[in-house]
């Protein structure tokens, strides 16, 4: 439902700003707000940006009051007659105010989600989640507190708190610091204390959205939610609050506030919205919930994405060019302001705005033609920016148009610009031009169901002849999302499709609807986020859901319109995305229940990465889907551990085997009591082991059964000449010298260089043994490209041992034991030359010795006594 407030007095601002004045902060929309009068309001919610101290100070001598901060930005509520005062101390470097108004945007949804799996433990799951220990928050339109779904069954609340931000101040229930609306909690509305409802004109909407992510069933063991054992934190939005943003910002603080006083993780879904504003997550209320959200685990927050996009095309993607373009926009005679009025915001990034240049034109439209009367005189945005600059609108027979006033303020690295015509002179039968020229870029979202003016799209083939076509920009499908914590990438952002198309109504009749099952809404919201960031994230059922709605609404229909309400007389029919995004957020809730320690980001990439795809979402991630459908099973198998244990389960005897424990592991035990992250087996015997990882996640391995058998008897090596054999087994491999000989894997070797030989063999059950060292002489060969020529003396040698090369070094000489050990070595560089072992410490016997060159090796046996 798209709405927006008309309940500012009608005004005009050319009686307050003269032209270029200077020092002006908020824009149009506070200008006005502040203009209109403010007897309703004498407070207001402002996001100040600055240096937290000094704004602190400033906000406190204005008489007000401090909220929460973080860095560079402040949630204040100052009295509203001194704002004004406020924006002329230079302590405030900005502010951000809207008069946009908020707006709230299942038993098949449990089986398309693959809840029912989680809620039956299904393997491998070790146990069945239903959200126990976990606090379910929504921000909604309140909450029947008698409906049976959010009670236990003794009769008392699962509510532990509920704040009603539309309740008068009251000194002993409205909460602090925060100073409006009233909060109670579970003692109070149990005692029935609480006169909080579902407000009437959302027509159930906080119900059946919270029916959806946590109702229990119990009224007539129907249409449970995804998390019927969750705890619930209600707050209850008072939409037509100034500056409604703010609220929400409060909203989270006091949610997390009271879900760490509790010692509980929790979950937030915001099934509410508004469509205007940067959509880049760079707002002063996204980057506070941004902030609250990483402070600390078991925190999340689930929102909807919208359900715009039946909305005729309200987004701009401005691409100047040498050439001046121009896109036409409507006046709204029925403006935000409450008077007829032209009026769009403008976004751009810093970068993209500097060398754009901007003026405003009149066309007359009629007769299948249109033609320009005039336009202001162009700008640039450093000429607008923190001043209310004012044009005359002149047509070409100089009769006024219209007035038309451009603000620019610098938010970070953004622009936002304010482009207002209040109340122009030529309505009917024109459409105003905004004109363009330079290279840059900038977005617009505008439209009529915003209270904004609509953007002009369109083939324009009523038109006889369109010369300028080539030069127009046309509004466009994309980035249709919500604004603000929708576009955060901290954020689970919910898109919808097609849950049922058929129930049956309390009377029992079977009612069938027009679409297709599992298929993307009509109505469903898009990204991506203005910055080119993935928007949605995930897609969860919405149309049609039956959940949980207040008892007087559910009576209404029942005498008025039996059709909406379900069998057994206590559910309704829902849809949009507001439906679909408690589905994800109930499953947070179940994710939460197995990792209570779950980081903000290990949640969102659960959520992505335990998303399905199929025929209808086609390749993801998409701007329409996301990640693809929602899959509760999987996403809770995301989260880990994975423990799979890797080893081989045939044990050697008298070795052992190494198991690795699964990686990320922070706290675990074997069944073998070890806590180590390495055991070693080296019996028959079962092993397996369980854990937990950082997010809190439990898991249990399965179990590795160990066979212990013995090795195989040490080999024989026979020669016969200079051929080398072994008995059989399964595998070979021998060695030369203590090293691998390349390719000898057979049974067989013939030795070509002398040395000490073994083999190691393995058996059927992948044992090994390695026979003893046997020495070969082999007489006149072994050379592998060239022979070695050389002499030694003197034999036997008992003090020294002298070898001389015929050729030219480099060269190595080693002296090994008949076990192939060696005990003396020596080498030459380069040049010929004898060289030296001093051998009279070695023990009496047999040696070989090894002489290595370039190209080959040749050994011979030698004698020290």
């Amino acid at each position: 439902m798209l709405r927006f407030s008309v309940s500012l007095l009608a005004f005009s601002l050319l009686g307050v700003f003269a032209p270029g004045q200077s020092g002006i902060l908020g824009g149009v929309q506070l200008q006005h707000f502040l203009s209109a009068g403010h007897g309703a309001h004498p407070e207001l919610d402002l996001l100040l940006r600055g240096q937290v101290d000094l704004v602190s100070v400033a906000v406190v001598d204005a008489g007000g009051r401090v909220k929460w901060s973080m860095e560079g930005i402040i949630g204040a509520t100052v009295p509203t007659e001194g704002v004004r005062a406020l924006f002329r101390d230079e302590r405030i470097q900005g502010v951000e105010f809207s008069l946009y108004r908020g707006s709230a945007l299942n038993d098949s949804m449990r089986v398309k989600a693959r809840v029912d799996r989680v809620h039956g433990g299904e393997a491998p799951l070790l146990q069945a989640y239903q959200g126990q220990g976990v606090i379910v928050a929504l921000i909604d339109a309140g909450l029947d507190l008698t409906h049976p779904d959010f009670q236990l069954a003794d009769g008392r609340t699962r509510v532990l708190r509920y704040w009603d931000q539309t309740l008068p101040v009251d000194a002993q229930f409205t909460p602090q610091p925060y100073g409006y609306g009233q909060a109670f909690d579970s003692t109070a509305i149990n005692a029935g204390g609480c006169p909080s409802v579902d407000q009437p004109d959302w027509f159930g909407h906080g119900s059946t959205v919270t029916g959806t992510a946590a109702g229990n069933g119990l009224a007539n063991g129907r249409h449970r939610g995804v998390a019927p054992e969750a705890d619930l934190i209600i707050v209850s939005s008072d939409f037509d609050r100034p500056n409604w943003k703010a609220s929400v910002a409060d909203a989270v603080d006091y949610i997390l506030n009271e879900a760490d006083a509790l010692g509980m993780p929790v979950v937030i879904n915001a099934s509410l919205g508004d469509y205007m504003g940067s959509h880049d997550g760079l707002d002063a209320a996204a980057l506070f919930i941004d902030d609250r959200l990483q402070q600390a685990p078991g925190r999340a927050m689930v929102c909807a994405a919208g359900n715009s996009r039946g909305v005729a095309n309200y987004h701009l993607r401005g691409a100047p060019s040498a050439d001046t373009s121009f896109t036409w926009f409507r006046v709204n005679q029925n403006s935000l302001f409450g008077y007829p009025a032209l009026y769009f915001e403008l976004w751009a990034d810093t970068a993209e705005m500097h060398q754009v240049q901007f003026a405003m034109g009149g066309d007359r439209i009629g007769g299948g033609r249109y033609r320009l009367r005039g336009n202001t005189p162009f700008h640039g945005i450093q000429g607008v920016l923190g001043q209310l600059i004012t044009d005359t609108l002149w047509s070409l027979s100089g009769n006024r148009l219209g007035v038309v006033q451009y603000f620019a303020e610098l938010r970070g690295e953004q622009y936002r610009m304010d482009v207002f015509m209040p109340e122009p002179d030529s309505i009917n039968g024109y459409w105003y031009r905004f004109m363009t020229a330079g290279t840059g870029g900038f977005d617009v979202w505008s439209g009529t169901a915003f209270g904004t003016s609509q953007i002009v799209g369109g083939d324009f083939s009523n038109f006889t002849e369109f010369p300028d076509s080539a030069r127009y920009g046309q509004p466009d499908t994309f980035m249709r999302t919500v604004d603000s914590w929708a576009c955060s990438d901290k954020v689970i952002t919910v898109a919808n499709y097609q849950n049922e198309l058929a129930y049956f109504d309390v009377n029992n009749n079977w009612l069938t609807f027009a679409g297709t099952e599992e298929e993307l809404s009509p109505g469903s919201s898009n990204g991506p986020t203005r910055d080119g960031r993935m928007k949605p994230d995930v897609a969860a059922t919405g149309d049609i859901t039956l959940s949980s709605a207040p008892l007087d609404l559910i009576q209404f229909f029942l005498a008025n319109d039996p059709e909406k309400v379900a069998q057994g007389g206590f559910h309704i029919r829902g849809g949009g995305t507001s439906i679909a995004s408690p589905v994800v957020a109930g499953t947070v809730a179940l994710l939460m229940e197995r990792c209570p320690m779950i980081e903000g980001h290990q949640i969102v990439s659960s959520i992505h990465d335990g998303a399905r795809n199929d025929s209808y979402t086609g390749p993801v991630p998409n701007v329409d889907w996301g990640y693809g459908k929602l899959d509760a099973f999987a996403t809770l198998l995301a989260a880990g551990p994975d423990m799979s244990l890797v080893a081989d389960t045939t044990i050697c005897s008298g070795d052992s085997v190494a198991i690795d424990a699964p990686m990320g592991l922070v706290d675990l035990i074997w069944s073998n009591g070890s806590t180590m992250p390495m055991v070693f087996q080296s019996a028959s015997g079962s092993l397996s082991v369980e854990g937990t990882n950082s997010a809190g996640c439990f898991g249990r391995s399965d179990t590795l059964e160990f066979i212990e058998v013995p090795t195989p008897g040490i080999p024989v090596i026979m020669q016969q000449g200079n051929v080398l054999s072994t008995g059989p087994a399964t595998s070979y491999q021998w060695m030369l010298d203590g090293s691998p000989v390349p390719d000898a894997d057979q049974q067989e070797l013939e030795a070509l260089t002398s040395g000490t030989y073994q083999v190691m063999i393995e058996d059927e059950n992948g044992c090994y043994a390695l026979s003893d060292p046997l020495l070969v002489v082999v007489t006149g060969t072994g050379l592998i490209q060239e022979q070695a020529r050389f002499r030694v003396w003197p034999v036997p040698a008992d003090q020294q041992l002298w070898i001389e090369l015929d050729r030219e070094g480099p060269a190595r000489v080693t002296l090994m034991t008949i076990e192939g050990r060696a005990v003396r070595s020596t080498e030459v560089r380069e040049g010929n030359g004898a060289m030296l072992l001093d051998v009279q410490q070695l023990a009496s016997g047999s040696y070989l010795l090894v002489v290595e060159v370039q190209g080959g090796r040749r050994s011979v046996p030698v004698i020290i006594r």
